[in-house]
């Protein structure tokens, strides 16, 4: 296991965080990794964009008129803001739907502030607050779309799920019968590969010239609505959309939950998976902002403006600074 980020007690090494990163071109080259990039991993919600690319690819997202802006929702680890909720009932809407098909289960938003106005307010948080009820409702879009039953879609013998699969296998060049099949968060099936077959998957989305020839299109399709709605995709405190805003047009950033991330260059052709073997979502991005520094995207005058995720302090119930964490790895070459 090699360490990716340090953390600091006052002066002394108190914790650290191991884990792995692999970095792969469009011809499934490695070329920087750290740790073991054959680590077989879920992807979790790093996988979205794939999962999203079934109901562009179908057609579904056309027959029901999408924006851009509701392809980037069905994309999207949402934070339950206003926006995300309003994009998500307008995609029911359009499909002829209500919330009660969602079967993605209730949380409060992440956002901090949206959710502490909820409880002071008495609302109890309903599915489409849930992170994933963008995703759902692309689900839902096909499954009407192609006439099945949609009180099951979710399930992982459902058409729906074997389409996912099957398209995570085709966009990564890897035997849909060999990804491992586990259980998400909101109840879907989740799918575990290598790091670095998954990184080069990523890399095929950002530069779809490789995939064949009837995914090309949709992969564009998806890409460019995660660029340019990236506060759909993620929420206005999280360091995708801080990513994505920061350099338009570059880069693409997916959060996965315990630890998972990845994403795609797309004018250079790269994609890039990291897996934490703490589950930390804190440790996670600053491993993240690391390797987009090695890789060159963030430049060295670039650093402060990610400073909050980049070396993230911590305090004690007094507001008193106790340490702080730290990257610590260097990516090798192939």
């Amino acid at each position: 296991m090699e360490k990716l980020v340090n953390t600091y007690r006052s002066e002394l090494l108190d914790l650290f965080t191991t884990g792995s990163i692999a970095v792969v071109d469009l011809h499934n080259n490695l070329l920087y990794y750290a740790g073991n990039p054959d680590k077989v991993s879920y992807a979790r919600s790093s996988a979205k964009l794939m999962q999203a690319m079934v109901p562009v690819a179908c057609g579904a997202t056309k027959e029901y008129n999408y924006t851009e802006q509701e392809i980037a929702q069905i994309c999207a680890s949402h934070s339950g803001e206003e926006i995300h909720v309003n994009t998500v009932r307008s995609i029911l809407k359009k499909i002829g739907l209500d919330e009660s098909y969602l079967q993605c289960g209730p949380h409060y938003p992440f956002k901090e502030d949206v959710a502490q106005n909820m409880k002071d307010n008495g609302i109890k948080p309903l599915d489409i607050h849930n992170n994933c009820s963008g995703k759902h409702t692309g689900m839902l879009t096909t499954v009407k779309y192609m006439n099945e039953d949609l009180d099951t879609y979710y399930k992982t013998e459902h058409p729906h799920q074997k389409r996912i699969i099957d398209m995570i296998g085709r966009i990564c060049n890897y035997d849909p019968k060999k990804i491992i099949i586990g259980l998400d968060g909101c109840g879907v099936p989740v799918h575990a590969m290598p790091l670095r077959t998954f990184a080069y998957g990523m890399a095929r989305m950002g530069d779809p010239s490789t995939l064949d020839k009837d995914l090309q299109e949709s992969a564009k399709t998806v890409i460019n609505a995660v660029m340019k709605y990236p506060l759909n995709t993620s929420g206005s405190d999280r360091i995708d959309y801080k990513i994505i805003s920061k350099y338009p047009g570059k880069v693409v950033v997916k959060s996965g939950a315990n630890g998972y991330f990845a994403g795609c260059l797309p004018d250079r052709g790269i994609g890039f998976a990291i897996k934490t073997n703490d589950g930390l979502s804190k440790m996670r991005n600053v491993a993240l902002i690391e390797l987009l520094h090695q890789i060159g995207l963030i430049p060295e005058e670039d650093l402060a403006y990610f400073d909050a995720e980049y070396k993230p302090k911590d305090y004690n119930h007094k507001g008193e600074f106790v340490g702080s964490s730290e990257a610590c790895f260097k990516l090798k070459t192939v």
